[in-house]
């Protein structure tokens, strides 16, 4: 059961950093207009997939990297003049506004994205399943075993 999460959530890891990369790029191409500051420019989404593949082949830095993008994605912080609110492509927050001053004159939004800690609690879940799998980039620790007698 847990390497079927494993496996989804690196399924889903992959797609939504496809996405992600491709609102990033058709956005600095001119053809979207899509807030780039939230998609850190491609960078996360980019990580998102070069996590959603170390998971898929179990590797060694998987839950790591994997575990940082989607603790990026969490938090939900918004104001008037500043925001921190990264995405890859799909999100699920719940938020609350709170509103300060003569007729909301200050407005914050605190909140967080569900889907990202779901995704968290489940390779939380999974990390025995990973720490025991074979490790599929262990080609230095292989072959320094071959060369010793």
């Amino acid at each position: 059961m847990k390497k079927l999460a494993l496996r989804l959530v690196a399924v889903l890891e992959i797609i939504s950093g496809i996405a992600g990369l491709t609102l990033a790029v058709t956005t600095m191409i001119g053809m979207l207009d899509i807030d780039l500051p939230r998609l850190w420019y491609g960078i996360l989404p980019l990580a998102s997939v070069v996590a959603g593949i170390f998971l898929w082949r179990r590797s060694t830095w998987a839950l790591v990297l994997s575990g940082l993008v989607q603790l990026f994605q969490m938090p939900v912080i918004r104001s008037i003049g500043s925001s921190l609110d990264f995405a890859v492509a799909m999100k699920l927050p719940i938020s609350a506004v709170w509103c300060a001053g003569d007729n909301c004159r200050v407005k914050l939004v605190l909140g967080v994205d569900l889907l990202a800690l779901g995704i968290l609690l489940i390779l939380l879940w999974s990390k025995a399943a990973l720490s025991n799998a074979p490790v599929a980039d262990g080609g230095i620790e292989q072959a320094l075993a071959a060369d010793s007698p």
